[in-house]
């Protein structure tokens, strides 16, 4: 259940992020170059999972920690999916590391958003 959630927000935070300044398109097909951008987010965020498993039942100190650690995962991917953007000449282009901080922090609350939105996983008992 989360994991189609995850895919919406990651492509909906990247999207929302290109209407910010410093995050551009290299050319004039936008829902393509998101979807490009969007695949990069979403390989990564697979391999390396700093999301909480209840978003609403976390404590505070675990979630931000992840918060935390999760923005520096996404600033980092955004400069790799402008690198790989350079090299294709097609995708997401990035200014810098205030515009790569700024797309990481709304991907990242756009995720967490739409993580916790909707009916929450039933706890399992422990055995």
């Amino acid at each position: 259940m989360y994991r189609r959630r995850r895919f919406l927000g990651t492509y909906l935070g990247v999207a929302l992020a290109t209407l910010f300044p410093g995050i551009s398109l290299l050319t004039s097909q936008p829902p393509w170059e998101v979807v490009l951008g969007g695949a990069v987010f979403l390989i990564v965020n697979q391999l390396i999972y700093s999301y909480p498993s209840a978003v609403r039942a976390a404590p505070l100190v675990p979630l931000l920690l992840l918060a935390v650690i999760g923005l520096v995962q996404d600033t980092l991917i955004w400069f790799l999916v402008s690198w790989i953007s350079s090299q294709l000449d097609y995708g997401l282009h990035v200014d810098g590391f205030l515009a790569a901080l700024l797309g990481g922090a709304v991907v990242r609350a756009t995720v967490l958003v739409c993580i916790a939105v909707g009916p929450q996983p039933a706890p399992q008992p422990a055995s």
